[in-house]
Formats: C-alpha cells, structure tokens, sequence
C-alpha cells in the first residue's frame, strides 16, 4: 500500500489510531517508499509517551487544537494549545501542524503563532458540499487570515 501512494504522488500519510502492533510494520512500509509518517499527538499524552510518539513520527507532528472531533466548531483552549505546542518542540525538531476546531478565520488566526502550519479541513469541505461556488472565496479568506502569521518571503 505504501509504494502505491507513493507512485500516486503522496508525500506522506497520517494514520490516526493506528494500533501498535500494525505500526512497526507500516512504518517500515513507509520509510521504504520514502513516505513521512506524522503522527497525531493526543493533548492528553503524558511526557514519557510524547517523546516516543515524536520519535516515531517523521514529516510533521500534528497537535489537534482542539480535544473534540474533527468538525468541533466551538471555542478553542489557545493557551493550552500554546503550552502543548511548547511540549512538543521541546521533545522534537519536526514543524508542529495544528487543526481540528479551526473553524473560521479568525481561530485560524489565532492558532497560526502557536504552529508551523495550520489545517483548515471542515469549512473547506463543508463549503464544497453546500456550495461549490464559494469554496475558493472561503479558502482565500482563510488564506489572508494566516499570512500576518506566516509571511510569504520566510517560507522555505
């Protein structure tokens, strides 16, 4: 499965709840087809276990801004996510990828600082799916919310 993503042009592929006794063997998969495996880190993870979800992940570590599931439109514990954030760079190098909760653009906004990179999936999705039309104008707003955060002329 991994080389047939791979030759699909994927880069890498996140596994969420992935169980231990299959993540050995697909990890093997992945660096085999040259696939980074990022890994979804629950905010509850105590220290011992964050370093070692860390070192398993290559690419990314994602951080959910939020404890709900995908598609929570509430609030959102920005300093909580702050200090985990913090947690997890002090235990890796990997860019830290924060989403889930991050349902407008001001939330996206917000979460920007604490995170190298920021997933918008839902209100993308959700745009689609009850008017097409208006998608890319929601994905551009979105867009401009996150640029103060991340300025063109410093990405890599």
């Amino acid at each position: 499965m991994a080389h047939l993503l791979a030759d699909a042009g994927a880069v890498g592929v996140m596994v969420v709840d992935l169980p231990d006794h299959e993540a050995e063997r697909w990890h093997s998969a992945a660096q085999g087809a040259n696939l980074r495996t990022p890994r979804l880190v629950p905010r509850d993870t105590i220290d011992s276990d964050l370093t070692t979800l860390a070192a398993d992940a290559s690419g990314w570590l994602y951080a959910p801004a939020s404890a709900a599931p995908t598609g929570y439109r509430g609030p959102l514990d920005l300093p909580s996510l702050a200090a985990f954030t913090s947690r997890l760079r002090s235990v890796s190098t990997l860019p830290v990828v924060s989403g889930v909760g991050v349902s407008t653009p001001a939330l996206a906004a917000h979460v920007a600082p604490l995170a190298d990179a920021v997933v918008i999936g839902t209100p993308i999705v959700q745009a689609l799916d009850t008017g097409p039309a208006q998608a890319p104008l929601l994905t551009a707003t979105f867009a401009q919310a996150l640029r103060p955060s991340h300025p063109t002329e410093n990405r890599a």
